[in-house]
């Protein structure tokens, strides 16, 4: 099931060939995915959207738990006309949240999936842009705690960014999340720990290899993001790539291996900058124990040993879901030598980080949602202090 966010005005204003399918050569683009064939996302036509493109193979079946794989080209044209599924998760506001009045609810939220690696581009459209020049890149990773989100919220829409703006593109990732994203079973070899960092790392690969189909620079990629997607941010200047030598039968696969395994991180990290809003990789309770997977495990009938791992590859995802959602229970990033690490100030000083210029500060009131809505006032001092506390203070520490 797809969720399409595209007004009826907008498709009566792009006129019958669009409906019919045959878009302009500009909603057209040839990806490492397949063809991809989008929609001009706003009234005017100066914005192109491309929704619900896959950067990675499904992960389901044996693939549930383990890490990304590039998307194989698709034989027919791809509908990029709608957001995909978000990704399985569990999430509800009491009444007295504002998240309930706020844009923050998943639009498709009903038909979660774990079929959910897809990003979103939204580019300027032919006389929208400067012609002679490539536009900037920004790249946005969600929050939700590492538990919940995904890219279909009202204000992750990336329509506003590049209509005001002629050089600039957005796009905007999911990746798996809580015990899909980050299982941390016992005895889990490291490279499937942090399954979620992975399959954001995978797309940014993705989007330098083919922005510049849709108008984009590959040399000038900025990755943002707001509370663990800001963590995601800081986290990704300091990933490195795990290389094994398989079993070859040449030198050229061999070096071909080589180059493909260290192209990569910290030496050449395919972004420009980082952004980072209300988050940063000590941002909150990172660290979390193996006895979250057991209870789990225990919870769904596979138990808590070793072996349980093959026991939940054969559950329903529906199972999983369900029973997290009667308990509670924290998948976080975890060390894995890889995307996560619990000595980051060290890495720093001894130069194992990406050197990127980086933006971080705090969104204003970013923890005003913490007051009931019946409250009849904030306290404004409180929520800039705890601002501070939460978010600047840890900043400043993790940037000395």
């Amino acid at each position: 099931m797809r969720f399409s966010l595209v007004p009826q005005l907008l498709i009566t204003s792009i006129g019958l060939t669009h409906v019919l399918g045959q878009r302009p050569s500009e909603l057209r683009i040839q990806t490492s995915s397949g063809a991809v064939h989008g929609i001009y996302n706003d009234t005017a036509t100066t914005v192109r959207g491309f929704l619900g493109i896959p950067y990675a193979e499904p992960p389901i079946d044996k693939l549930r738990f383990a890490p990304p794989r590039g998307k194989s080209p698709s034989s027919s044209p791809i509908d990029a006309s709608s957001f995909s599924n978000p990704c399985p998760q569990t999430s509800s506001w009491s009444n007295e949240s504002i998240l309930n009045v706020l844009p923050y609810t998943l639009w498709n939220s009903a038909a979660i999936s774990e079929d959910c690696l897809y990003l979103n581009v939204w580019a300027p459209a032919a006389k929208h842009r400067e012609a002679d020049r490539k536009a900037a890149v920004m790249v946005f990773i969600h929050g939700g705690d590492f538990g919940f989100g995904g890219t279909s919220i009202a204000y992750y829409d990336g329509v506003n960014i590049v209509r005001d703006n002629k050089d600039i593109i957005v796009v905007t990732i999911n990746y798996r999340l809580n015990v899909f994203g980050f299982p941390n079973a016992p005895g889990l070899e490291p490279s499937k720990r942090n399954l979620g960092l992975q399959d954001q790392r995978l797309a940014i690969e993705w989007i330098y290899d083919n922005i510049s189909q849709f108008g984009g620079d590959p040399e000038r990629i900025i990755l943002f993001g707001q509370s663990v997607g800001a963590a995601s941010a800081a986290m990704y200047s300091y990933a490195v790539r795990e290389f094994h030598i398989p079993s070859l039968n040449s030198l050229f696969q061999l070096e071909e291996a080589y180059l493909i395994n260290c192209i990569q991180y910290p030496k050449n990290p395919l972004i420009k900058g980082i952004v980072m809003q209300s988050g940063t990789y000590t941002t909150g309770p990172i660290s979390r124990h193996e006895n979250n997977w057991n209870r789990l495990s225990n919870d769904v009938g596979c138990g808590s040993a070793v072996d349980s791992m093959s026991c939940m590859l054969e559950l329903p995802m529906s199972k999983i879901v369900d029973t997290m959602a009667t308990g509670n229970y924290t998948f976080l990033p975890t060390d894995d030598g890889l995307t996560f690490f619990t000595d980051f100030p060290a890495r720093a000083r001894e130069g194992k980080i990406a050197d990127l210029p980086t933006l971080a500060g705090f969104n204003e009131k970013e923890l005003a949602f913490i007051y009931p809505l019946h409250a009849s006032s904030i306290n404004e001092s409180e929520v800039r202090e705890d601002s501070q506390t939460e978010f600047n203070c840890p900043i400043l520490e993790d940037l000395q």
